[in-house]
Parts: structure tokens; C-alpha cells; sequence
């Protein structure tokens, strides 16, 4: 007969003698005859003394002892009286099945002291010999959980953390391995819990982390995808780290099947919106989110990342002002719906807040940056978007103080600080202007950006030949298909045409410069068409500055330019045979900061 498996199981002195009770009685143990085959299935000779189990195995009173302790305490101490009785169980001697268990509570309690040793480490700064100490205390309790548990996968991985700290990166590797290959062991042999695969994925993603080849790593991070296609901290990692790499398609694909598991995840649905709007694909990504909106219509991200593609569309290319103001109307809907479903939801109040601020619905713009201020006053945007407010309500100190804020929090910004020099320059402080630019391009030399600007500072403060040099140094670095380029050749063109210096002009030069702005913009900006016009009057053609000037005076009414009264101005001039002149020396503008020179270094 055979024996319930439930008494297998049994662990305790007394629970093991009736275990032999019951498998005595299960065999007919009264019986005549058969009392003395069931000493013989206990292993004892009928001719000898009866032992008991405690004889038998003399470790069973201080393992028995370490699991009610194990059970009941967990402080450090506690764990410490643990390990000594399982390893006095152990030295005593246990039957088979308490060998393997007090091992494993051997490893185990080891493994929660070393945890409990390094927490000492976290949030502490402590000198270099103490977090020697205290890894190294650790080290050695791993080791030992480890030779009393080889399976024991956590061990290996707080192994390997600690290596990692100490900058043993080849040792940290090896634990790290080690781990992996146990896990994967468990994965092939047909383990199902999730967890494991989790574990597996988390292991790779450590391993992938000291690798100095971005392409190893990537391979690394797509088999812990592969181990654990939910993990997202997986796909987030191989996403960034394809994109750094320039393997967008993959990057892309990657999270598109992502999404297939997992089609609500915040994180691939900016992410892909993200890159397919870099990738100047905004229809596409407009496309895609009304897919989403349509099977999700209560999901209050997908209306908010909508509404910011519309703004994002208004902005590019040469679009009618009709469209561009449906299109911010649409944007402006979207984060109302994406605000009514979650008001929660700040993305919406952000890109609403600008979406009201390019429909010059000032009023409401305030209102949500207000909101915004309470609930996130740390976001970086707000002092951004409350400047453009301040610009167009024509504060322009209120505008440069919030900047300058904003350059104090981050003064090696290199973004920060030229658009605190524009504003200087915008607020007729040119000199303080060109303290920052010339900081800049000091710095980096080929900073097309920093070139022009410094350019159109110089020429503000009339020193036109250094003007046209940073120009035509600009034009050199700047990319050919970047947008900015026109307005570069349209301000070299000007100057070459219109300085009242004779060494400066060059009428030939500031024709060609002219012409290719003119390409660029498809003829259709009356700022450049008036340059244009100015090449020719230099040139002594007049003819062709008077058709050109007309045409910029007739879209400069359409644009309702306000430089308009100048355009005309211009045209009078050509049709009387005279080329434009043009000189400023912007006087430097004696006003106080909203804090006195924001702390600058300028």
C-alpha cells in the first residue's frame, strides 16, 4: 500500500513518529508476523535496541529550532541566530529531505543578511573605507548563500550589482552570466510562471548595461524583449538605444509590436507619435492616432498627442492662414476632450496653453499656465510660454526675466542662452547681446545659429563688415535643406545692397544671395522680395527693383506686413532711380531686469 503524500511532506519529531504509526497500522503492523518488516522499512535491525529519529539524525532539533525563528523574526540578529543553527543542523546531521531544506533556508537567510548589510549603503554618503566594509561583508554572506544554494539566482544578481559599483565590471559580467544561464535553464525546461522569464528579461537588461559596444548591447536588450515581450523597461531601453544609433526603422517596429501586446501604454504611444513626427510623417502620425481614438475613445493621451500634432502642423510649412487656424482649432479641441477625460491629464493643459497662445486667446492661455503653476511649477515650458505671452503683450522686461530665471537654473545651456541673447537684442540691448553670442561662438565655432545671430547684433549696431563675415560663415555650416537659410541669404543679400558704406556693397554678391532666398521661399514672403528689389537698385536696375518692390507691397498688404509703410517707401525710392541706403546704430537701452542682470555671467 502505498504512502499518502501528504506524509512525505512531514518535518517535526513528532509528526515523523506518526508518520511511522500510520505506515505501521497502513501495513497491518498488529498483525502476527509483521511487526518486524515494519522495523525493516524503518531501517532498524529487529536484533538491536529501537532508536529514535532524534538518535537517527541529531540536527533536527536546531533546524527545527531555525525554522520556527526564520518564521517568526527577520531583523539582522535574528537572521544571524538562523544561520548558525542550520549550519550546526547541518554539521549534526538530517535526513535527506532536511538536508536540502536547510540548505535552501541556509542560502536563503544568508542572502536577507547581506541585503540587510547593504541597505546601510542606500541614501547614505559614507567614506569610501565604511561602503568597502559593508560590500565587503556583504561579498562574503552572497558567497555563502550561493555554496548553500548554487540555484539561488538573487545571489548572483546582488553579486553582480556589487561589482558593478566597484567598478569590477568583468566579474560583475561573470555573476551576471551565471544567473542568466540558471534562468534560462529553468525557461527551457518548460517553466511557466512569469516571473522567471520577468527575472530572465531584468538579468539581461543588467548584462546589456556594461557593454561598450552599442551593438552587443541592442543584441542583448532584444533577447530580454524576447525573454519577456511584456517588459517595458526592455522596450524602452532597445527603443532609445536603436534611435541613438540611427536603426529608426527598428526602433519604430519595435514599438508598433510592442503596442500590439500592450496598445494603451502610454510611453510607445508618445514615443511613436514622437518619432514619426520627427521623421516630418505628422499626417501619418495624426492617421495613427485616429485608428487609436476610435477603438479607445475614452483615453484621455491619445486626444492630448493629437492636439499637439495639429499645433505642430499650423507651424510647418507654407500653409493658408485658414488652414492653420482650423488646424489650431482642432488642436485646441483635442486637449479640451483629452482635459474632460482626465483632468488630470497636464500634457493638455501645456499644449492647450499653447495652442490658445498661437489663437491669441491670451485669456485662456493664463488660465492653464496658472493651473499648471500650482500643480507642476518645476516644468520648464511654463517660463517659456509665459515670456511668449509677456512678447505679445509687448512686456518685454517681464519676458527677459523669466528667461533669464530660466538661464540661472541652467547657465551652460547653450539653447537658453541664445534665446536670452535675441531678447536682448529684441529689447535694444544689442551689447548685452553680444556679450552671450560671442561667449557662444567662442565655444563652438561652427554654431551657424550663433553666427547669424551675432551678425544681425553686429548689424544693429551698425558694424556691417563684421556683419557680413558672420553670414557668410553661417551660410558655410548651415544645413542646405534648413529653413532658417533663406532668412540668412535675405539678411547678407540686405546689407550687401543697402549699406551706405561703398567698401561694404557688392551688388553682384547680394544678387545671388537674394535670388537663392527668393527660391527657397517660393517667392511668396514680401521681406525678401524687397531685398531682392534692393540687389537690382544697387545693380542700377531699375526696372527690375520696381517690379520686384511692387510685388513685395502688394503681399506685403496681404500679410498685412508691419513694415509695410518702409515697403512703400522703398518702391518711391526706385521709381525716383535711387538704391535704398540703410544704416542703424541701435543705442543701447538703459533698463532695468526684472532681477539685476539675472546673476548672468555676460
Amino acid at each position: 500500500m502505498s504512502l499518502p503524500t501528504d506524509f512525505v511532506t512531514v518535518r517535526s519529531k513528532n509528526d515523523r513518529r506518526a508518520s511511522f504509526l500510520v505506515l505501521f497500522l497502513a501495513c497491518g503492523g498488529f498483525a502476527s508476523g509483521l511487526g518486524s518488516s515494519a522495523e525493516l522499512a524503518m531501517g532498524q535491525d529487529p536484533s538491536k535496541p529501537a532508536q529514535t529519529a532524534t538518535d537517527d539524525y541529531k540536527g533536527s532539533e536546531a533546524f527545527e529550532e531555525a525554522s520556527k525563528l526564520r518564521v517568526t523574526e527577520s531583523t539582522k540578529e535574528s537572521l544571524g541566530k538562523v544561520i548558525e543553527l542550520c549550519k550546526k543542523a547541518l554539521e549534526l546531521g538530517l535526513d535527506e529531505l532536511d538536508t536540502a531544506d536547510a540548505k535552501k533556508m541556509l542560502g536563503a537567510a544568508t542572502f536577507q543578511r547581506a541585503q540587510r548589510t547593504l541597505e546601510e549603503l542606500a541614501g547614505a554618503r559614507l567614506p569610501a573605507a565604511r561602503v568597502t566594509k559593508v560590500t565587503g561583508e556583504a561579498m562574503q554572506d552572497l558567497q555563502s548563500a550561493i555554496e548553500a544554494d548554487p540555484d539561488l539566482v538573487d545571489a548572483y544578481v546582488m553579486k553582480a550589482r556589487i561589482h558593478l559599483l566597484r567598478q569590477e565590471i568583468n566579474k560583475g559580467a561573470e555573476a551576471l552570466d551565471l544567473a542568466r544561464t540558471k534562468l534560462q535553464a529553468l525557461v527551457d525546461a518548460g517553466e511557466r510562471d512569469p516571473e522567471v522569464k520577468k527575472k530572465l528579461s531584468e538579468v539581461i537588461i543588467m548584462r546589456s548595461v556594461p557593454r561598450q559596444d552599442v551593438d552587443e548591447r541592442i543584441d542583448d536588450l532584444l533577447k530580454a524583449i524576447e525573454a519577456d515581450p511584456e517588459n517595458e523597461r526592455a522596450i524602452q531601453l532597445t527603443v532609445e538605444s536603436l534611435i541613438s544609433v540611427g536603426r529608426n526603422q527598428e526602433a519604430e517596429s519595435t514599438i508598433r509590436k510592442f503596442l500590439e501586446s500592450d496598445p494603451e501604454n502610454e510611453y510607445a504611444l508618445r514615443r511613436l507619435v514622437l518619432m514619426l513626427a520627427q521623421g516630418e510623417k505628422i499626417d501619418e502620425a495624426i492617421g495613427f492616432l485616429n485608428e487609436k481614438i476610435e477603438k479607445y475613445p475614452e483615453l484621455s493621451v491619445l486626444y492630448s498627442l493629437r492636439g499637439n500634432l495639429w499645433l505642430a502642423k499650423s507651424a510647418t510649412g507654407n500653409s493658408s492662414p485658414e488652414d492653420r487656424n482650423a488646424w489650431l482649432e482642432s488642436g485646441k479641441s483635442d486637449n479640451d476632450k483629452a482635459i474632460q477625460l482626465d483632468p488630470e491629464n497636464l500634457d493638455a493643459y501645456l499644449n492647450r496653453a499653447r495652442v490658445c497662445l498661437a489663437l491669441k486667446d491670451y485669456e485662456q492661455a493664463k488660465k492653464d499656465i496658472d493651473y499648471l503653476q500650482e500643480k507642476r511649477p518645476e516644468i520648464p515650458d511654463l517660463a517659456f510660454l509665459k515670456m511668449d505671452i509677456a512678447i505679445q503683450e509687448k512686456r518685454m522686461g517681464d519676458a527677459i526675466g523669466e528667461l533669464e530665471r530660466l538661464v540661472q537654473l541652467n547657465p551652460e545651456n547653450r539653447l537658453l542662452l541664445m534665446q536670452l541673447a535675441s531678447m536682448y537684442q529684441m529689447d535694444d540691448r544689442p551689447r548685452k547681446a553680444l556679450r552671450i553670442v560671442d561667449r557662444l561662438i567662442n565655444a563652438e565655432q561652427t554654431d551657424w545659429q550663433a553666427l547669424r545671430l551675432r551678425g544681425d547684433v553686429l548689424l544693429a549696431l551698425g558694424r556691417h563688415t563684421d556683419a557680413i563675415a558672420d553670414y557668410e560663415q553661417a551660410v558655410k555650416n548651415i544645413p542646405e535643406d534648413d529653413d532658417d537659410l533663406s532668412g540668412i541669404l535675405n539678411n547678407l543679400s540686405w546689407v550687401l545692397s543697402t549699406s551706405p558704406e561703398d567698401s561694404v556693397r557688392n551688388g553682384d554678391r547680394a544678387l545671388e544671395a537674394g535670388l537663392r532666398a527668393c527660391e527657397l521661399t517660393q517667392y511668396n514672403k514680401s521681406h525678401i522680395l524687397s531685398t531682392l528689389a534692393a540687389a537690382y537698385a544697387e545693380l542700377g536696375q531699375f526696372d527690375k527693383a520696381i517690379e520686384w518692390s511692387t510685388k513685395a507691397v502688394e503681399l506685403g498688404a496681404k500679410e498685412e506686413n508691419e513694415q509695410l509703410d518702409q515697403l512703400k517707401e522703398e518702391l518711391k525710392s526706385y521709381q525716383d532711380k535711387k538704391p535704398w541706403r540703410e544704416k542703424k546704430e541701435t543705442e543701447e537701452k538703459k533698463a532695468k531686469p526684472a532681477k539685476p542682470d539675472g546673476g548672468i555671467d555676460t
